[in-house]
């Protein structure tokens, strides 16, 4: 049902106000060394972490292109965002904060939804895997 979810999200995506709440229960961190691709950090990683328990949300706002974080319940931040669909059908909701490249990777891919947390540096990047979360729609 949540993929169903998900979907009709992504499908009317102008045609509607639209709200997509992440709610991540555990995740697993991926880094490399170097300036590289997602796909990249996530199939050679330097330094895998072990998946960690977390309370987290995004409520990412598609009409008011701003996406509000939550830590425990805890609003700790609103940033603007930019959204686009890359080459893989996957919506990329791109956090904008000044001196920061960072966002999130969503995807819907028949029985097998997933949702990545990015962030590089010119030296690095890191990648975080949803590993147990679910999409909420609210609109």
């Amino acid at each position: 049902m949540r993929l169903y979810k998900f979907l009709f999200l992504l499908v009317p995506f102008s045609l509607e106000a639209q709200k997509i709440i992440l709610q991540i229960h555990e995740r697993q961190e991926f880094v490399s060394y170097r300036k590289t691709s997602l796909d990249s950090v996530l199939a050679n990683p330097d330094a895998p972490s072990e998946a960690e328990t977390v309370d987290v949300r995004y409520i990412l706002d598609l009409d008011e292109k701003t996406s509000s974080y939550f830590v425990g319940g805890e609003m700790v931040s609103v940033l603007p965002i930019e959204t686009y669909f890359n080459e893989t059908g996957g919506l990329v909701v791109k956090i904008l904060e000044d001196g920061f490249d960072y966002g999130l990777v969503l995807r819907t891919e028949e029985g097998n939804p997933s949702a990545l947390w990015y962030w590089c540096t010119e030296d690095m990047t890191t990648v975080k895997k949803m590993v147990n979360f679910e999409f909420i729609k609210n609109s």
